[in-house]
């Protein structure tokens, strides 16, 4: 199999995910996710092989398909509330293309989810300086403004329930 077939599988693969994802059957998409992710992590494997090495080009499309496929991963991990796993998913993302700004959104809904509150302000902050007017993370960033809002007002309670000890 030549490096261009593989990647080709390995977007078959991602484009079946996609769809397993859209009917619901969230098992599936990540069975379909994991293995196009293995065509990808395989293709100078498989090169190696046959005396070979991929190209430039070839290992840009390789990421390519492998960032997106983390992403499509960590919103099926969202979704089922595996907010840990969303979060690694997000972040191998983010290491190939670092300004997805889906990927910021997923894992800092996850960190959010967690009460990692100010981990989820960073990538709050990164999204919203590449896009400013976007509605949906404009929206977390209320979410998370009501979070810290709530944290203080338990801190307060604390503080006046020790005090009164």
């Amino acid at each position: 199999m030549t490096i261009d077939e593989q990647l080709s599988k390995a977007e078959d693969l991602k484009a079946l995910g996609n769809k397993a994802f859209e009917q619901g059957d969230l098992a599936e998409a990540l069975n379909k996710w994991h293995h196009s992710l293995l065509y990808c992590a395989g293709i100078n494997s498989f090169a190696t092989l046959y005396g070979a090495r991929s190209t430039d080009a070839e290992n840009d499309r390789a990421a390519g398909i492998t960032s997106a496929v983390y992403n499509n991963m960590a919103a099926c991990y969202l979704r089922q509330s595996k907010w840990e796993k969303a979060i690694y998913a997000a972040t191998k993302a983010l290491a190939l293309a670092p300004e997805n700004l889906k990927a910021l959104y997923r894992r800092a809904e996850a960190y959010l989810e967690l009460g990692r509150n100010q981990l989820a302000a960073r990538d709050v902050d990164i999204a919203l300086d590449l896009r400013p007017q976007d509605p949906v993370i404009r929206k977390l960033g209320e979410r998370l403004v009501k979070a810290f809002e709530a944290e203080e007002e338990q801190r307060q309670l604390d503080k006046a329930a020790a005090s009164s000890i």
